[in-house]
């Protein structure tokens, strides 16, 4: 079976999905899915990306949003 092959939203460098951090939205934040089973519209992200992601608005685009996306949780999961 082939490995799923997935693009991260802030570099957009493909890449097998198992090196992505799957994000999803709920209400108005961006959260880590590590186990990659929330339910919803996923986007993925290099761990490294994290900051450019947010510079681009790339979460917003990526869950066709015009609204601001709070990504503190997700910063705060990165850092740790």
């Amino acid at each position: 079976m082939p490995i799923p092959i997935r693009s991260c939203i802030a570099c957009r460098k493909r890449e097998n999905f198992s090196e992505l951090l799957r994000v999803v939205q709920v209400g108005n934040q961006v959260l880590p899915d590590e186990d990659r089973r929330k339910f919803g519209r996923g986007a993925w992200l290099h761990r490294k990306c994290f900051d450019v992601a947010k510079e681009r608005r790339s979460f917003q685009r990526a869950f066709r949003i015009d609204e601001n996306l709070s990504t503190d949780l997700l910063e705060k999961f990165l850092n740790n």
